[in-house]
Parts: structure tokens; C-alpha cells; sequence
């Protein structure tokens, strides 16, 4: 069972793309296998919204930090989200992504990351996502 901001997200889809009911509905059958947004689980929002991305929505609610001295750019925390949208199976969420950057690099959230941190964030996502990948094709050598 979704959240209330989780449901606003998949609001948010629908008004973003301009879906017709139909189309929502038809959306919400392929990508989640249900007929209505309350039937999702978190697996089928992240289906759910990785199919709205194909389509063309863009997340807009993520800050902007602004060029800070010694932080992180606001071009790496962009590459920071991207990625760990891209990792993110369950949960690609602020809050989840908050969380690993605190158990991995020590501060409490993505405005916090220094500069060589920030680095080091980029190219860890990268390795968990090349692993992921490597993972899903041995995978799937093995079922042929």
C-alpha cells in the first residue's frame, strides 16, 4: 500500500503526461499489473515510473543546491539522483538516497556531500549499476 506522496507522484504522472483515463488505466495494467493506483505496491510505482520516464515525465521536485564551495556541483548532484534513480529498485526516493549517502560517505543527506565525495558517490553508483547489469545478464545466460 502506497503513501499519500506516493500517490501525488503517480498523480503527478498522469497530469504531466496528460493521460486520458484510458491511457492511464492501460498505463497502470502494463507497467504494475493493476487498475488502480491504490492496488500498487512500491515495486509497481517503480515500474510504474520508470515506464512514465520512457514516456517523457520528468521528476521536477528534487533541489537544487546552487554552486556551494567545497560541496557538491549542482551538475553532480543531478548525476546523483539520476543514478540512483537508475540503481533504486524499491525505493529511488530523497529519503532513501539520504540514507545510503549517510551510511556510505558519513553526512546526513545529498546537500551535506562535499566535492571528492561527491566523486566518490558517482562512481560507486556506476560500479552498484555495472554489477546490477552483470548480475541480471548472468542471470539470464543461465535461464536460456
Amino acid at each position: 500500500m502506497l503513501n499519500a506522496k506516493q500517490l501525488r507522484l503517480v498523480q503527478i504522472v498522469k497530469r504531466q503526461l496528460a493521460l486520458d483515463e484510458e491511457t492511464y488505466r492501460h498505463l497502470l495494467r502494463e507497467a504494475a499489473g493493476v487498475e488502480s493506483a491504490k492496488d500498487l505496491d512500491n515495486v509497481g510505482l517503480n515500474a510504474f515510473v520508470r515506464e512514465a520516464k520512457r514516456l517523457g515525465f520528468r521528476h521536477t521536485s528534487a533541489t537544487s543546491f546552487g554552486a556551494r564551495r567545497g560541496m557538491a556541483t549542482p551538475k553532480q548532484v543531478a548525476v546523483i539522483r539520476k543514478l540512483w534513480e537508475e540503481w533504486s529498485t524499491i525505493d529511488g526516493s530523497e529519503k532513501a538516497l539520504n540514507a545510503w549517502i549517510e551510511r556510505s560517505y558519513g553526512v546526513s543527506a545529498l546537500r551535506f556531500l562535499s566535492l571528492d565525495a561527491a566523486g566518490k558517490a558517482i562512481n560507486g553508483l556506476r560500479a552498484m549499476i555495472r554489477r546490477m547489469a552483470e548480475t541480471a545478464d548472468q542471470s539470464s545466460d543461465r535461464s536460456a
